[in-house]
């Protein structure tokens, strides 16, 4: 299962209907800094049925509809298009749903073309297997969130993110499974270290450490590490947690750039295995990254300051020579 196509039109930056395609493996969306490539993300955010402005990076309604320009009225109408498809083959199943909201924040959902209830519609999409696809997203200010909790908060975060019963505490088989994949991730991203998940209770409330020996026999929990060390730790984390969720794709809005040129080199393996069973969208401006994706989307702006897609393109490294800006 993966997105193979969304259509946006009216949304934030995107001021006229901008069709974009993406692999079942890494599609990468690069652009110089300001020119819309998180507001791609925020409309699949927006369209899978996200409401919360403070998820889709707005202080107001009105900050999702195009605001308009000398040569362009503001836009009165949002819409944007998500195609899903079951796998790579052309005859694989599909499914395309689709919601548009009015500045008078009148919503319509629909489904293959069919006005559908906003219940109707979650119902769909989570019948294609995107149900937690709302929760398997990281902004780049949210790379250090969960390793810069104190343990008892942490606990709860994960409890929150995984739908588990704080009172009840994490089961035997979740934080088994969980721990694997974060070890396996850990092995990529930081080979010299050994990781293990803690799991406790302080002054009679639950907690979740997480503690890192490096060589030398030095164990150092998570507040111990340097930044980029914590980058990496926490990526690894909050993918291993993204494992254990029902969602096809991840979106990620550059989420490496703490990262030094060694651990740089070693997320190359570290997204391929990811990718092997998730699709990843990504933004980035890493020459790492680009040169692992499956395809590149390039989005600039108009003199007017409005979002276009340059270019889109399957890899091909003669091609990536002639975009040398990210």
């Amino acid at each position: 299962m993966h997105l193979e196509d969304v259509s946006i039109e009216g949304f934030k930056s995107f001021s006229e209907e901008t069709d974009m395609r993406f692999q079942a493996g890494i599609s990468v969306i690069m652009g110089n800094n300001g020119v819309g490539k998180s507001n791609i993300l925020d409309a699949v955010v927006w369209a899978m049925g996200e409401d919360s402005l403070d998820r889709l990076r707005c202080y107001s309604p009105d900050d999702l509809f195009f605001g308009g320009n000398r040569t362009q009225p503001p836009a009165h109408r949002i819409k944007v298009r998500l195609t899903f498809r079951e796998s790579r083959e052309k005859d694989a199943v599909g499914m395309t749903v689709s919601r548009e909201m009015t500045r008078d924040g009148q919503n319509r959902f629909t489904i293959e073309g069919d006005d559908a209830t906003p219940e109707m519609y979650r119902r769909q999409l989570s019948a294609f297997h995107t149900k937690d696809a709302l929760k398997t997203i990281i902004r780049q200010e949210q790379i250090n969130d969960l390793v810069s909790m104190p343990p008892p908060r942490r606990f709860e975060a994960v409890c929150s993110l995984m739908d588990l019963d704080p009172t009840r505490g994490i089961p035997g088989d979740f934080q088994d499974q969980l721990a694997q994949r974060l070890t396996r991730y850990m092995g990529y991203l930081m080979p010299e270290a050994d990781i293990a998940l803690k799991l406790g209770a302080r002054n009679g409330a639950k907690d979740l450490d997480i503690q890192v020996a490096m060589p030398g026999d030095r164990r150092l929990r998570l507040h111990q590490l340097s930044g980029g060390q914590k980058a990496v730790t926490s990526l690894a984390l909050k993918l291993a947690l993204f494992g254990q969720l029902q969602s096809p794709f991840y979106l990620l809005d550059e989420v490496e750039p703490s990262l030094d040129y060694t651990h740089h080199k070693s997320m190359q393996a570290f997204l391929k295995d990811v990718s092997a069973r998730t699709q990843l969208i990504m933004i980035t401006h890493l020459r790492t990254t680009i040169e692992l994706a499956d395809s590149l989307h390039g989005v600039r702006t108009r003199p007017d300051g409005s979002s276009f897609m340059k270019f889109y393109f399957l890899m091909n490294k003669k091609l990536l020579r002639l975009y040398k800006c990210c």
